[in-house]
């Protein structure tokens, strides 16, 4: 009878009746008796109507059958359940259970594990009577009924251990073998807790594979004997299944693994070797992962599977390389990356670390451990070396490797290094590997003594011979870069050999070996030793390290000159090379040198016959020839920065080995053509476009200097000085000068080289301007100490043929006293003397007084010179004068340089020819005065100078002035007034000053002052006569703009008129000359690894100009504050307002508009000032950077101050912060708003270090932080204030940034500091607070000022003091409580946060079709105003300082709730209070809430206007973003209150609204809302985090399911359940399974039979259903698992189906439906298996992603593939899920924005 006449039999619907109202009454159930008496209604109904083998409501009896077998119940319930059962199953018969086969053993199936001892039986009697008949049926449960009854192989000695097992074995010649086992393979992958009894029954039942030798390899046969039975055509699943399983957590599911394997999957046997290569290497893996177990019997079985069975060792070993050493390797290899690409980003070090501790497991076991190095100690250390964190010493990843390192046998592993740099050499292989052998080298300590004196010498000589062999082969140098990177592993690893290890032994001092014969020993000793098969077998002759260091050093002479050669010739590639090598002479020559000395010094007895030590080096080169070589090699190049490194290699290298000792032959010492050749070329490299190379070319020449025996390096300087040609002498001169600067004090550079010394004075009166112009740089740039010069320049002045006499004459009626020469000498000696002592003066300015002034005459060095200063009184004529000389001599022992260099001066300039000799001298006269005029100039006009009688210089100076005027004689006009000015200002500093002690003694001041002329008065306005503008159009010329420098200095100060049309325009030209050459060192340094650039910039330079510039701008500041010190005190003038501050509502100075003021007319002394403080802004700024970028170079020129840029560099650096601190003293005020402005500039542009650097300046400049703070108070507190000062800076910064930076600054000091500060700032914050009408503009900066400091104070024991934590808690509060009202008041003028315009968008519905056109309408989002950008900081600063603060500042509970409260009410309502469809808030705002919601306190401040929005209509219309928003916030509402949760759950109703008028569909989306506000709590909660709650959510879900409240709503409990799956432990959800089942089976088998409407709610449920069975297939819990074959083929036929199979799970079905046919779902088996078996592991995820579909038909490719998909996923997950993709995915459905 059919179903349709069934449905019109009367009987069959009285039947249904009846069945239908014993099931309503399930719902009146309550206990378990109630239990009992349903069931025996529900028999009774059933067993009233035989006739019918139709079951009427079959899936709701189903879901009621299986309530009843919830393993809560008691056994009763239980077997009065199972009668049922067994009824029914005996009226349906076969063919309707094959019919309804899910329904009716959904619950039978995961109830035996649970059932009673005496309900086993039964259930067991079930499956053998009813189930087992349906043979090939049941093939598609076939792994749920396995599942089902592997529980009862738990214990081997149960009850009905053998009952199961014969069960199991019934079932398997049932469905066939090989499909039972397969399914045997999907359990142990997928189902952990089932593996235990999975290997009970295979390790009984699993049959014996046999273990046949004959396997056809020529035909490669893989269809093996034994395997196809149990495995079928995909082995893999099965070894997928033991790697599963290997890898459990369980020690007895690995053990029973373990013994599978080593009785049936032999390592050996044919059916191993048949699987494919990545199953093997998978398997491989998960067995070798085992040795981390560390337990005995887990490793015993792991080597007997891979060493064989046999006990001796040689067999095992054999066994381990024929069958298992190259997987094991492979299968290691493949771990390397596996695990660190996996959890690169990561900061799990176990996972990390996994691959390196198995390989370091398996060494313990030598028969593995000594092959598997062999072959996988590279692949460990290459996996090491890019797995390591950059720059992490501390990375636990290095700690194992070193314990790898240090486990590993030595002699194994330098053999593979050894071996992969010798194939790398010879076989032109990847230079990876030498780059590994140094990252081991680099990385790893080589302190064993094997390795120090067997093993790194042997592979460092060995690996020196084959780069040695391969260079001198015809295309040597094609591969030059493999060759240099093998060289340069060598010297690192020469340098890790203790130098002790080449030091001779003492048999062999007393018996010398003979030097070796072989030139490659260290090739032929390490072939030797790594040859041989272990250290046993090695066959070594007896070597020293001596021999191995002879033989080296004449393979690395080889191999440098070879290089050498090639360079020569062109080839530019044997440049890395040579360079390479030279490195290794020198630590070698470094070696021989150790071991010489350590030798001499300890063994004393044994020498020679001819009495030398026996340590002499037997070379067999050639020294001049070699040397010959390396002088054409430098021929070749220019000299150039780039080229320096290699030239100053070779140069040392040949250095080196001249004063290497004891080598034979040796390299000669005094060879005059390889001394010129050395020089020439560091001459070359002493030229200004090498200035980065200065230092180091002139310790060089200084070497080769001290080589040379007859000061060969002093007379080339001199020919080429003396040359002819400018090519060749104007080079010199730069040569020389930077030799002459660079060389120490030490070395006598006077005395060694005196004749280039005079030769460069004497450039200075070349005609030649190029000559001269290269002495004044030398003069200006390289004079380090004057008394190298001055003592034979005063040794000639001295001379005792220079007599002179006195005597009166008058001119112009007035008598001047003279002094006369009655007697010829050589004026042009003395002429040209003078003059270079001027020049000498002029360029050394205040530190050649100074000098000359601290140095005493008798400390000359030179005894002829102090033997002429004796004898001076023996030609003098006058008695006077005869006196004054006598004195002096007399008092030479406490006369200075400088006393006597003016004395002479003095005479020398009174004095001019007697009548008679007037034709014969005057000429050279006028130049020696004119020379002498400018000396005492330069002389005076320094103020560090104190001149005694300096009224007879006054009036001697005059009387020559008065005579030049009258005589015509324009030239020394000029000069004698500029002297003249400085001796005037002199003597009014004199008079201004008290009495000071004088260099020259009282006794010689009264003869000097008895003995002057009395010059007429002047004045100083008639002094300046000439201006400096063409000085300073030629300012590249550096010896003219010293000159002029100098000149406008000493006459500035007598002339304040001046300032504005002299030192300013000097001022700005002195600051873009300085600017210019700091970018120049920027430039040139910047690159720590590059060459440098060419460049002539030096530090000399620079102090040059900086001199000038600070000294300028101190002028300019002194005498613009003594002008505004002069003026009358201008008066202030108070901003009146009536209206109140200006600006929106009086804040945001600077950001929403200033106070405008009518602009007052500017007197010109203002104008002067403000002209002066823009020159100090930039000076300063100048500074500051000059400050920064040196100290930010010196940093990359690290320790080494010894090179150029670090001599440059600490020079500028030093510099540049005197000069600052000197105008920082001058003008402290003016100086920090400078300091201010350029940090403003620099903030957000500059690095950290930058700005680290500066505020480092500040402290510098202003030691006290106090001093600072109290500045900046001052300031802040002037312009707050309301008062207008007329002398404020126009170019200081703003007050927002004058507060940025104090706020900067604060958060730099430390917590002891800013207690020192504390009080005076909190003054001035209240002094703000109590000025509220002018101080709203700077509350907010205030706020985060006081703040920053309050935070520092906290960290002190200064809060224990209860005033200052009272202050500080009301200051802060006041603060906090002003700015949030302020915020309010600009957000009820303007909508602040309100980042959307005001729609009318209530009521959207979250389901509805009109949602995505709603989205599409792109919303106008207004400009974000200033006003709004300084709101959203306020919050920001509120959320993140302030709120957190309250409880560091252990402030009030109550007060905190107080801000709270002002802070929801000002600015968080106002947020939320938006129409727009959805709630596009501010981050900030979010911000605000989660810090308050940390503070349990201020619960009531938030809590209504969160819950509030949370049950808005709207909550669900945001994006997904904003989620992590939103968790924290709800997560703490939750928390706040226990049944909070309970009441949200009670809002949602499962009965409908009675009233007749209700909108339906209104009232389904509010149901759905309210489910969905519940689905989204438990998604913001941890695991299991409302486990409390679940009975009551599953009540509440399973009454929405039963009732009719919608298809929406019914969606929305499918998405609550996903949520609930991912959320709580799958067994605490086992209840759910009976109605969930059901419910998916109704809905699915309703799509067999009726067509679902396009767009229909009911489409989106069908959706929301098969998302949720996605997610369960992803999940694969232990409960899902035994019913996953009723939606889904979950056995191997979904990849391999058998011929005219037909699918029954219902998801194939409804593929074949939608899509029109069954192809799409049956697949070709190998070219899928092709695609996605392999040993890579994909974790699972979610196959459907899709928010809405809009047809039935969407889902056809879903249901079409699923089952493949699932099998897939399973088969190369390796267990694990994409959690990201799945919460990923939950976020997406719970948030409808996009």
């Amino acid at each position: 009878m059919g179903d349709k006449q069934l449905l019109l039999d009367p009987k069959f619907k009285k039947y249904s009746s009846a069945v239908n109202s014993t099931l309503t009454s399930f719902e009146q159930v309550f206990e378990w008796a109630d239990f009992i008496t349903f069931l025996a209604k529900l028999l009774k109904c059933l067993q009233g109507y035989p006739q019918f083998q139709v079951i009427p409501h079959k899936l709701i009896v189903a879901k009621r059958l299986a309530q009843c077998l919830n393993p809560a119940l008691p056994t009763g319930v239980h077997q009065r359940a199972l009668d049922v059962y067994t009824h029914i199953l005996t009226t349906i018969g076969p063919d309707n259970l094959r019919k309804d086969l899910p329904a009716w053993s959904s619950g039978l199936f995961p109830f035996f594990q649970y059932a009673a001892t005496s309900v086993k039986p039964i259930v067991l009697g079930i499956f053998e009577r009813f189930y087992l008949p349906l043979q090939e049926s049941l093939r598609p449960a076939t792994k749920a009924i396995i599942l089902a009854l592997l529980p009862g192989l738990e214990e081997e000695t149960g009850e009905y251990f053998e009952k199961v097992a014969a069960l199991l074995d019934r079932l398997s010649g049932t469905v066939s073998p090989l499909f039972f086992f397969q399914n045997i393979w999907l359990v142990l992958i997928t189902a952990p807790n089932s593996r235990i009894p999975a290997l009970n029954y295979l390790s009984r039942r699993l049959p014996k594979i046999e273990q046949d030798d004959e396997w056809n390899l020529s035909n490669r046969i893989v269809e093996l004997t034994g395997v196809d039975h149990i495995a079928g055509k995909d082995i893999g699943l099965m070894v997928r299944g033991f790697a599963a399983a290997l890898e459990d957590s369980q020690i007895l599911v690995q053990r029973g693994i373990l013994d599978l394997l080593t009785t049936t999957l032999k390592l050996d046997s044919l059916a191993f070797k048949g699987t494919k290569k990545d199953d093997q290497i998978l398997l491989m893996r998960a067995v070798a992962g085992v040795v981390l177990r560390r337990d005995l019997s887990l490793s015993r079985r792991l080597y007997t599977w891979i060493l064989g069975h046999s006990d001796a060792s040689e067999l095992q070993v054999t066994h381990l390389k024929e069958h298992g050493l190259e997987l094991l390797r492979s299968a290691l290899k493949v771990s390397f990356p596996y695990w660190v690409e996996m959890d690169a980003q990561s900061t799990d070090t176990v996972d990390r670390q996994r691959p390196f501790k198995i390989f370091i497991s398996l060494l313990d076991k030598w028969e593995i451990g000594g092959p598997l190095t062999e072959v996988l100690v590279l692949d460990a250390f290459a996996a090491l070396k890019t797995s390591l964190r950059p720059n992490d010493d501390h990375d636990e990843l290095l700690m194992t490797g070193n314990m790898l390192f240090e486990i590993l046998d030595p002699f194994l592993m330098w053999k593979q290094i050894y071996s992969a740099v010798k194939t790398t050499i010879i076989e032109e292989g990847d230079i990876e590997s030498i780059e590994l052998a140094k990252f081991i080298v680099h990385t790893f300590r080589l302190h064993d003594e094997e390795v120090q004196k067997l093993h790194a010498p042997f592979v460092a000589f060995g690996i020196l011979d084959l780069v040695e062999a391969s260079a001198h082969e015809p295309n040597g140098f094609a591969q030059a870069a493999r060759l240099t990177s093998a060289t340069n592993f060598t010297v690192e690893l020469l340098r890790e050999i203790s130098p002790k290890f080449f030091e001779p032994s003492a048999d062999f001092l007393l018996h010398p070996h003979e030097p070796p014969g072989d030139e490659h020993l260290g090739n032929s000793l390490a072939s030797a030793l790594y040859g041989a098969a272990d250290m046993k077998t090695a066959s070594l002759p007896e070597t020293e390290g001596r021999e191995l260091l002879t033989a080296g050093f004449g393979t690395a002479m080889r191999l440098a000159g070879k290089c050498a050669a090639a360079v020569t010739e062109g080839k530019n590639e044997a440049k890395g090379l040579l360079a390479a090598s030279l490195k290794i002479i020198a630590v070698l020559a470094d070696a021989t040198a150790h071991s010489a000395h350590a030798t001499i010094g300890s063994v004393t007895g044994a020498v020679e016959e001819d009495g030398k030590p026996g340590l002499t080096l037997e070379l067999a080169w050639h020294p001049d020839r070699w040397a010959e070589t390396f002088v054409k090699c430098l021929s070749v190049e220019q000299a150039s920065p780039i080229n320096f490194p290699l030239h100053a290699a070779l140069i040392k290298t040949i250095l080196t080995l001249a004063e290497t000792p004891n080598l034979s032959p040796p390299l000669a010492k005094g060879r005059r053509g390889l001394i010129e050749a050395l020089t020439s070329k560091l001459l070359e490299y002493l030229q200004p476009a090498c200035a980065p190379c200065f230092v180091e070319s002139v310790q060089l020449l200084w070497g080769v200097e001290a080589l040379s025996e007859c000061r060969h390096v002093e007379s080339m300087i001199s020919d080429r000085l003396a040359s002819l040609d400018p090519a060749v002498r104007l080079p010199a001169f730069e040569a020389f000068g930077n030799l002459w600067r660079f060389t120490e004090d030490s070395q006598l550079p006077g005395l060694v080289l005196r004749t280039p010394m005079f030769m460069m004075l004497d450039s200075l009166k070349a005609e030649d301007l190029s000559t001269r112009r290269a002495g004044e740089a030398w003069m200006r740039c390289s004079l380090k100490s004057y008394l190298r010069i001055l003592d034979p320049l005063l040794f000639l002045l001295l001379d005792p043929a220079i007599k002179q006499h006195q005597t009166n004459i008058s001119v112009a009626g007035i008598t001047l006293p003279i002094l006369v020469y009655r007697n010829t000498f050589d004026q042009a000696r003395v002429h040209h003397v003078l003059d270079d002592l001027l020049s000498l003066a002029r360029f050394g300015g205040q530190g050649f007084i100074r000098i000359a002034k601290g140095s005493f005459l008798k400390h000359t060095l030179d005894p002829a010179f102090r033997e002429r200063v004796l004898i001076l009184t023996s030609c003098l004529s006058s008695a006077a004068q005869k006196l004054i000389d006598i004195y002096f001599s007399a008092e030479l022992e406490t006369q200075t340089y400088l006393d006597g260099l003016i004395t002479v001066l003095v005479r020398f300039l009174r004095a001019e020819p007697s009548p008679e000799l007037v034709t014969s001298l005057s000429p050279l006269t006028h130049h020696i005065h004119s020379v002498v005029a400018e000396l005492l100039q330069v002389i005076l006009s320094r103020g560090e100078a104190e001149i005694a009688g300096l009224k007879s210089i006054e009036s001697v100076l005059t009387s020559r002035l008065f005579l030049c005027v009258h005589r015509s004689e324009l030239d020394l006009q000029n000069k004698l007034l500029h002297v003249l000015h400085s001796v005037v200002h002199a003597v009014g500093t004199m008079k201004r000053h008290h009495k000071t002690t004088s260099s020259v003694t009282a006794d010689l001041k009264v003869l000097l002052e008895v003995n002057d002329a009395q010059p007429p008065d002047l004045t100083h306005d008639e002094m300046f006569v000439r201006v400096v503008s063409d000085a300073i159009s030629h300012q590249h010329n550096n010896a003219v703009i010293h000159h002029w420098i100098d000149f406008l200095l000493m006459t500035i100060p007598q002339y304040r008129t001046s300032l504005q049309t002299v030192v300013y325009p000097l001022v700005d030209c002195l600051v873009i000359r300085l600017r210019s050459l700091v970018h120049d060192f920027q430039k040139t340094y910047s690159s720590p690894n590059a060459s440098p650039f060419a460049s002539e910039s030096t530090d000399a330079e620079y102090t040059v100009l900086m001199n000038a510039l600070e000294r300028l701008v101190l002028i300019a500041v002194s005498e613009t504050m003594n002008s505004t010190l002069d003026e009358e005190p201008r008066p202030t003038e108070r901003v009146v307002n009536d209206s109140g501050p200006g600006g929106l509502l009086g804040y945001m100075s600077g950001v929403l508009g200033n106070t405008e003021m009518e602009p007052t007319p500017v007197s010109e002394e203002s104008k002067i000032k403000q002209a002066a403080l823009n020159r100090l802004k930039d000076s300063v700024t100048l500074l500051l950077f000059s400050w920064d970028v040196t100290s930010s170079l010196e940093v990359l020129a690290g320790e080494d101050q010894t090179s150029s840029q670090g001599y440059f560099l600490g020079r500028a650096k030093i510099r540049a912060r005197k000069a600052l601190e000197r105008i920082y003293k001058a003008s402290p005020s003016d100086v920090l708003e400078d300091l201010v402005a350029y940090w403003e500039k620099n903030r957000f542009s500059a690095s950290s270090d930058s700005l680290t650097r500066l505020f480092s300046m500040l402290d510098i400049l202003a030691p006290s932080a106090l001093t600072v703070a109290t500045m900046i108070c001052e300031k802040l507190s002037s312009r707050g204030s309301g008062v207008v000062d007329k002398n404020r800076n126009p170019y200081a910064p703003s007050d927002d940034t004058f507060f940025a930076f104090f706020e900067s600054y604060l958060d730099r000091i430390e917590g002891a500091i800013a207690v020192q500060v504390w009080s005076v700032c909190l003054t001035f914050f209240r002094d703000l607070l109590g000025n509220m009408s002018n101080s709203k503009p700077y509350i907010f900066a205030a706020l985060r000022c006081f703040t920053t400091l309050a935070e520092k104070v906290s960290q002190t024991s200064a809060l224990e003091d209860r005033r200052m934590r009272r202050d500080l808690q009301e200051t802060f509060i006041r603060l906090t409580d002003t700015t949030i009202q302020l915020a309010g008041r600009a957000v009820e003028q303007g909508g602040w946060l309100r980042r959307t315009l005001d729609t009318n968008g209530d009521n959207d519905s979250i389901m509805s079709s009109k949602a995505e056109q709603e989205d599409a309408e792109e919303e106008k989002r207004p400009t974000v105003t200033p006003t709004m950008m300084f709101l959203i900081q306020i919050a920001d600063f509120l959320a993140h300082r302030v709120l957190a603060d309250f409880r560091r500042f252990l402030i009030d509970g109550d007060k905190t709730v107080t801000v709270c409260t002002n802070m929801v009410y000002y600015i968080v309502t106002p947020a939320f209070k938006t129409r727009s469809k959805a709630f596009d808030i501010d981050p900030s705002v979010f911000d605000l809430l989660t810090e308050m919601a940390k503070n349990p306190a201020t619960l009531k401040a938030w809590k209504t206007q969160v819950s509030d929005v949370f049950s808005d209509n709207r909550f669900f219309n945001a994006t997904p973003a904003c989620h992590e928003k939103w968790k924290p916030l709800v997560q703490a509402l939750m928390a706040s209150d226990k049944e909070r949760l309970v009441e949200l759950t009670g809002t949602i109703s499962t009965v409908s609204s009675a009233n007749i008028f209700t909108n339906r569909e209104l009232e389904s989306l509010s149901r759905a809302l309210s489910l969905r506000r519940l689905t989204y709590t438990i998604f913001t909660g941890d695991k299991n985090r409302f486990l409390t709650q679940l009975p009551i959510i599953q009540e509440k879900l399973v009454d929405l399911l039963r009732s009719s409240v919608g298809d929406m709503v019914h969606a929305e409990v499918y998405l609550c359940l996903r949520v609930l799956f991912c959320r709580m432990g799958t067994h605490h959800l086992a209840g759910l399974w009976p109605v969930i089942l059901t419910e998916l089976l109704r809905l699915f088998e309703s799509l067999v039979d009726q067509k679902v409407p396009d767009g229909s709610d009911l489409l989106q449920l069908v959706l929301s259903a098969c998302k949720f069975l996605d997610l369960t297939l992803v999940l694969q819990t232990e409960e899902f698992q035994i019913h996953e074959w009723m939606f889904v083929t979950d056995t191997v036929d979904a990849v391999y189906p058998p011929e005219a199979w037909i699918p029954q799970a219902i998801m194939d079905r409804l593929g074949e439906i939608i899509g029109g046919s069954a192809t799409s779902v049956v697949p070709t088996a190998d070219p899928a298996i092709s695609q996605w078996a392999s040993s890579r592991v994909h974790p699972r995820k979610p196959l459907l992603i899709a928010k809405r579909i809009d047809s039935i038909t969407d889902l056809e490719p879903f249901f079409s593939s699923i089952s493949l998909s699932a099998y897939e996923a399973v088969y190369n997950s390796g267990g694990r899920v994409d959690w990201e993709a799945v919460e990923k995915q939950l976020k997406s459905e719970l948030f409808d924005g996009q």
